[in-house]
């Protein structure tokens, strides 16, 4: 299959839902004085604030969000792909895979964004695409009151009493968790068939697959399960809040994802979607951002918060250091369609 269908069949259960709006919209010409920005659809006021009035106060151009999940936009992309709508995408990093495999995403020189010289090396694209702005480490979430030692080994997983829980492949932590499994259970982070083994060995025993980051902190804070492997992000609004949470880094299958930021291909504000880019690199605004949205930064002069080195330690700064990757971020692109039905067959079951 080419890699254009490859995506197209990750994304052809979500066209349904986006194809009326889009075929309803205005043609949106060249328009240099506004920025359409795609992104997340959680902490959209925070990322006005910190990035959005910022950027608008120092170049003039008026920014626009579009929100929704990762799927859904990419999407509405696809069938806007010969009249672009929107300037740049904020998106996580094996969706911008798909989305660059359908030709959605330009190249980005690396002139256009001169902060770009200043990120970590490996949140720039080896093939040349939006670099990554931010980035989340998969660790064990867990109850310090239930748990009497921080787990360090995958194999912790149940080993405590109150039960755990897993995430769905549908979330950002499910495809990670796999390849960590296959890291800590087989050949390697492209071991798949490793990683579903472990988790089909797990999945019986598991009370509750989560679906959504607030689900997963609302079983911890109240106590219905004592571990389940997340992010680290997950855990830090509850670590700041006082409640008996902790994160902890295994020993093996060290994988990390990260956000993405991309410019459209054909987008009608070409020109600001660069400039949009090297503003989100800018250490001071991703200081910002790792401030109000617990997103850790990925510039070389931008520091962790304090709240960040707490929950994830040295990897908060430096997770390439500390043992993180991103495992084989094709492979989940060319997979994840197929790891939907694998997940509910074998694992979920």
């Amino acid at each position: 299959m080419s890699r254009a269908g490859r995506g197209a069949a990750v994304l052809a259960g979500a066209v349904a839902l986006t194809a009326a709006a889009s075929s309803c919209a205005a043609v949106r010409e060249d328009d240099p004085g506004t920025l359409v920005v795609s992104t997340f659809s959680f902490a959209t006021e925070e990322f006005m604030q910190v990035v959005g009035e910022p950027f608008e106060e120092e170049t003039g151009i008026e920014v626009v969000l579009d929100t929704g999940t990762n799927a859904g936009r990419l999407t509405k992309l696809r069938i806007n792909k010969e009249a672009p709508d929107t300037d740049v995408v904020l998106i996580s990093d094996y969706y911008a895979r798909i989305g660059a495999d359908m030709g959605l995403f330009a190249e980005v020189d690396p002139a256009d964004v001169p902060a770009m010289e200043g990120i970590q090396p490996w949140a720039v694209d080896p093939e040349g695409y939006g670099p990554a702005y931010t980035f989340q480490l998969l660790g064990m979430l867990y109850r310090t009151d239930m748990v009497e030692e921080a787990p360090d080994s995958w194999d912790d997983l149940g080993s405590a009493p109150g039960g755990y829980a897993l995430p769905d492949i549908s979330v950002s932590a499910g495809p990670m968790l796999v390849l960590a499994a296959g890291e800590r259970y087989g050949s390697g982070p492209s071991d798949p068939d490793a990683g579903f083994g472990a988790l089909a060995e797990r999945g019986p025993g598991a009370l509750q697959f989560y679906t959504r980051s607030t689900e997963l902190t609302s079983l911890l804070e109240r106590g219905e399960v004592a571990m389940a492997p997340g992010l680290d992000n997950f855990a830090m609004g509850s670590v700041e809040a006082g409640q008996p949470v902790g994160f902890a880094v295994p020993d093996e299958g060290r994988v990390m994802t990260a956000n993405t930021v991309q410019v459209v291909r054909g987008a009608p504000n070409e020109a600001g979607a660069l400039a949009f880019a090297d503003f989100l690199l800018r250490p001071e605004v991703q200081e910002g951002i790792a401030e109000a949205m617990y997103d850790k930064p990925v510039a070389v002069e931008a520091d962790p918060t304090p709240l960040m080195e707490e929950v994830s330690g040295e990897a908060a700064a430096d997770p390439a250091g500390s043992g993180y990757h991103q495992g084989d971020l094709e492979m989940i692109a060319r997979e994840r369609s197929a790891w939907l039905d694998r997940f509910t067959e074998e694992v979920a079951r």
